[in-house]
């Protein structure tokens, strides 16, 4: 009977060692962007970046009035900025990372006028 309890117990914990990860590489943030991520790819500015990277932080998602529609707002550390076509002007070695924020997650966090979300820019780590 000792026998049957070793194979059992190998087999147990050959199964709980298959089913082990190990160390593996950090699964991407959809919602965070960083610096290093963005000179990876040689990036200049943070508008090119998130085209490439995170192009559907880019995308409306429908309208939520037809006489004044919701724009994406951009922040940087707290500074509203304006538009999307803010981030051209704004380097990569300028920002330690970058957030997306849902409409909903951004209406809640700054109010009204944020249903197209908000994309947000921190220079610190």
């Amino acid at each position: 009977m000792t026998t049957r309890y070793r194979w059992v117990a190998l087999l147990l914990l050959l199964a709980v060692a298959a089913c082990h990860r190990g160390p593996t590489q950090a699964r991407t943030n959809a919602e965070l962007l960083t610096q290093a991520e963005m000179r990876e790819h040689n990036f200049n500015n943070v508008y090119d970046a998130i085209a490439a990277l995170r192009a559907n932080w880019l995308t409306l998602r429908g309208t939520d009035s037809f006489l004044t529609p919701s724009e994406i707002v951009v922040y940087f550390d707290q500074t509203r900025l304006g538009g999307i076509s803010e981030l051209r002007g704004i380097t990569v070695n300028s920002i330690a990372w970058t957030r997306h924020y849902s409409g909903v997650d951004a209406t809640t966090r700054w109010g009204i006028g944020h249903g197209a979300g908000v994309i947000f820019l921190s220079s610190r780590q």
